[in-house]
């Protein structure tokens, strides 16, 4: 048996306690709340409620996420979600990557007052999805090369993730992007989507195909050049801070 699982330096779940405006912060597959937290500290200095929660699974050993079900991962956000409600009379929900689908699968199920979704991921790069459900058994991971896909060398080695991905885990991603696909046309509220050009994780169709149908009046595209996908880490880090701050303060 395993002795207890310490959580990595830095991957810790985080909540600030401030006004009555929550921030809800989801980080990404094989992530942690490592990537969340610069933004989330950016956002505590406004006064906002800010929780990073600590995802299923992440923040230890990539073998831990070999159990999760994608609707895991999506329970322990609707948990940090109703914790905030307790206090919050408002929540913007923003995710990161896997992080940001998840975001959205809760503002088409539950009351938010916006999405801020960075890197959203629907589409895969780099990544034979179609092959996963006929990768033998007893091949249980894939090697993240070269790390997080961070331009930034300095902060790529930095960053607390995962060096690889497990193939079960891989799959029930895919069964979440699949679902909340169909999610799309029942969110309403406000969206700001940010995704880079050069992102090696995900393709920009996906989060293309999440503007076109969502249901949403009020919502924006926003693209950076120079970033890869970690975009709360990356050179562009403050574009993206700057545009979610404007985005909170024009919806609360």
């Amino acid at each position: 048996m395993d002795k207890e699982i310490k959580i990595l330096a830095g991957a810790e779940p985080v909540f600030h306690k401030g006004n009555d405006t929550g921030i809800l912060l989801l980080h990404g597959f094989t992530g942690s709340p490592y990537e969340m937290k610069e933004l989330g500290r950016r956002l505590q200095v406004k006064g906002y409620t800010v929780s990073i929660p600590l995802l299923r699974g992440h923040g230890t050993r990539a073998k831990d996420l070999i159990p999760c079900k994608w609707y895991d991962w999506f329970e322990d956000g609707k948990q940090a979600l109703f914790e905030l409600r307790k206090t919050c009379t408002r929540i913007i929900v923003c995710g990161l990557s896997t992080g940001a689908t998840l975001a959205l699968h809760l503002a088409a199920h539950y009351q938010v007052e916006g999405v801020v979704a960075l890197s959203p991921a629907l589409i895969l790069k780099g990544f034979s999805t179609s092959l996963l459900p006929y990768v033998p058994p007893f091949i249980r991971y894939r090697s993240k090369d070269g790390g997080p896909d961070i331009s930034d060398e300095a902060e790529k080695k930095k960053a607390v993730s995962y060096s690889k991905t497990p193939i079960k885990a891989a799959k029930q991603v895919l069964k979440l992007y699949a679902h909340v696909k169909m999610d799309l046309p029942e969110i309403y509220v406000p969206v700001l989507l940010i995704q880079a050009e050069h992102d090696h994780v995900v393709d920009m169709k996906g989060a293309q195909w999440i503007y076109e149908h969502i249901s949403s009046k009020d919502k924006r595209f926003l693209k950076l050049p120079r970033s890869f996908h970690v975009i709360t880490l990356d050179v562009e880090k403050e574009i993206v801070f700057r545009e979610t701050d404007q985005f909170i303060l024009d919806h609360i």
